[in-house]
């Protein structure tokens, strides 16, 4: 098989004396064209005059793959464990300090002026019909869902359960298509 430069040459040559070259020379040549290259010796060829002068960077290449990936994994396993000890950190229960026994007997109870502060509940793309079981669950009220519409409406709405059921309902039916009452220990979703 002819170098690709030589066939080059012959096209050229072709081209500005055509005259010159004979039928069977012409064939010849497109036969040479279209056999299948030995791609295991170009490679060799590509290898000996690219990849020598390439191996100094290649290595380095390497080398901080290496690290880039180990400090990757670190990265990750540090905010694991930090993950793991907050969440830890939350869910341990608060325990009392023990003292020792003395003669004075501690009542087991908490005084009757102890406050404690409702939380607020953040419903964020929820239906309105399960914002409402939720409200009617905490003030042991039974639900009626008289919209069915209320099972697609969806909204965003932020409940401070500090506030009594009124205001709560009042909130509620500021939002468009929404009406709810309470009758008969019910929270109506009208």
């Amino acid at each position: 098989m002819k170098t690709n430069d030589h066939n080059k040459q012959l096209c050229r040559d072709m081209q500005e004396e055509p005259d010159k070259y004979s039928d069977l020379e012409i064939e010849a040549m497109i036969d040479d064209l279209d056999q299948v290259p030995d791609v295991d010796e170009a490679w060799q060829q590509f290898a000996q005059q690219h990849i020598s002068s390439v191996r100094p960077m290649h290595t380095w290449c390497k080398v901080a793959a290496m690290i880039i990936g180990i400090l990757t994994l670190s990265g990750i396993a540090f905010a694991a464990v930090h993950i793991v000890r907050q969440s830890q950190h939350e869910e341990r229960p608060v325990t009392a300090i023990e003292k020792p026994q003395s003669s004075l007997t501690v009542p087991q109870t908490l005084p009757t002026d102890t406050i404690t502060k409702a939380e607020s509940v953040v419903f964020d793309n929820v239906t309105l019909d399960s914002i409402a079981k939720d409200i009617a669950a905490y003030h042991h009220l039974e639900m009626d869902l008289q919209n069915e519409q209320a099972k697609q409406l969806r909204v965003y709405f932020v409940w401070k359960q500090e506030d009594n059921l009124q205001e709560v309902i009042e909130k509620l039916n500021m939002f468009e298509h929404v009406n709810m009452t309470v009758e008969n220990d019910k929270l109506i979703v009208r």
